[in-house]
Order: C-alpha cells, then sequence, then structure tokens
C-alpha cells in the first residue's frame, strides 16, 4: 500500500492557522471598498458640503430678517423696540458740533465759512445783533425766511436776496424741512461761533415757536419781528 499522504488523513498535521488569524483576515477583506478612479470625486462629501452651505444661508437671511435693528431690547418682553423712545437731550458742545455739521452743508454758502457773509447781498452772522438778539425772532427767521431789504450791523442789504425758509412751509420751492433738534443745533452753533457769545436755543423754543406760527405761510419781514 502506498506510503503518500492524504490530505483527508487523520495523521495529517493541520496548518498554522488559528480562528483568530482567520477573522482578522477576512475582516480586511470585508473591509475593503472599492476605490474611485484617479481623478474622481466622492459625493458624499460635496453633498454635505452643500447641505451645511445652505443651511448657512438660510440661517444668515433669517437673522437678517428677524434682527429687530441688532436692538438689545428685541430681547426684552416688557419692552416693545418699536415704540419711539424719548430724544436723548445733547449737551451744548454736543449741539454745537452738529449744528457746525449742519452749517457747513447749506448756511456757509451765503454767509461764509468765518460768518462774514457779502457785502450788500449776504448779511454777516459774526457779532449780529440778529443773532445775538431775540432767540423768539432768529428762530422764526429759520422757520419761514426773511424777505429783504433788512439791515445788519447798520448796513442795508438788498431784496434780491432773501433769507430762505428751513421749515416746511406749504408752497416753498425749498426742502430743508429741518425739525426742531436740527434749528436749535444750527442756531446754538451760530450764536456760539464767530465771536458770538450768546445762549443755546433749545429744541423745546424752537417747537413753541413753530407752533406758535404754524399759520404762517410767508418770508417774515424786518419790520415784523421783533428786535428784543
Amino acid at each position: 500500500m502506498s506510503a503518500i499522504p492524504s490530505n483527508f488523513d487523520p495523521c495529517l498535521e493541520p496548518a498554522a492557522a488559528s480562528d483568530d488569524s482567520i477573522q482578522r483576515v477576512h475582516g480586511r477583506l470585508l473591509s475593503d471598498k472599492p476605490q474611485p478612479e484617479p481623478g474622481g470625486f466622492a459625493y458624499g462629501p460635496l453633498m454635505l458640503l452643500g447641505f451645511m452651505s445652505g443651511l448657512i444661508l438660510f440661517c444668515c437671511i433669517y437673522l437678517v430678517h428677524n434682527r429687530g435693528g441688532f436692538d438689545p431690547l428685541v430681547y426684552n418682553g416688557h419692552i416693545d423696540p418699536r415704540a419711539p423712545r424719548p430724544a436723548v437731550a445733547l449737551t451744548v458742545p454736543e449741539m454745537v458740533a452738529k449744528g457746525q455739521t449742519l452749517y457747513s452743508q447749506t448756511c456757509v454758502q451765503c454767509h461764509g465759512a468765518a460768518g462774514l457773509g457779502t457785502p450788500g447781498a449776504f448779511p454777516p452772522l459774526a457779532r449780529s445783533e440778529w443773532v445775538n438778539g431775540s432767540e423768539e425772532r432768529l428762530v422764526r427767521v429759520l422757520l419761514n425766511g426773511l424777505k429783504d431789504p433788512i439791515n445788519v450791523k447798520g448796513a442795508p442789504f438788498s431784496s434780491s436776496n432773501k433769507m430762505p425758509n428751513f421749515g416746511l412751509v406749504a408752497g416753498s420751492a425749498n426742502h430743508f424741512d429741518y425739525n426742531d433738534a436740527k434749528m436749535a443745533n444750527v442756531l446754538t452753533y451760530v450764536r456760539q461761533a464767530f465771536g458770538n457769545a450768546s445762549a443755546p436755543v433749545m429744541p423745546e423754543k424752537v417747537a413753541e415757536i413753530r407752533a406758535a406760527t404754524a399759520d404762517r405761510k410767508s418770508e417774515w419781514t424786518q419790520a415784523e419781528l421783533p428786535a428784543q
């Protein structure tokens, strides 16, 4: 009988393989996945990136439409952030600073950077009795304007140039439409600039005179305005 060993021979020693090693090999085989072709893309990460980008965009749009003006009061359930708030009173230096800005935007064209005006055409503001006199007269001039001829510091100014109105006057060609605060600021500035040293004009005073002269629809004349 042949002595050649058979695979089914119970005397044959088994291969050097354990259950643990076999399981590890099978695990590696099961975990191997096909790799993308060179230069290709995996669509999963791209879809996740698109989703996250869309989510961020949606959140930004939602924040813009529901920001409440980024007002901290929007988170206070006891306060309506849309309700008007009382105006904060400015200090006199703050009024002067704001008035200077307004002056440089409009008044400087006629009265000049130094408030000296133009002889015979535009009256001076520097050390003017109109500026340093009655604040009611000054507010009326700014609200409704002033018709020439007028006299300032003893000099006449012709009727070809008239002071425009800075208040809202029906039928007027001017569109400055200054509110009470703007008028108070610019008047306070001219009363404390150019060598002037008069008291400030408060917004409440402007509002009082505006209400008292609400029916006025034309410029004032010098004769109509009290000197004091």
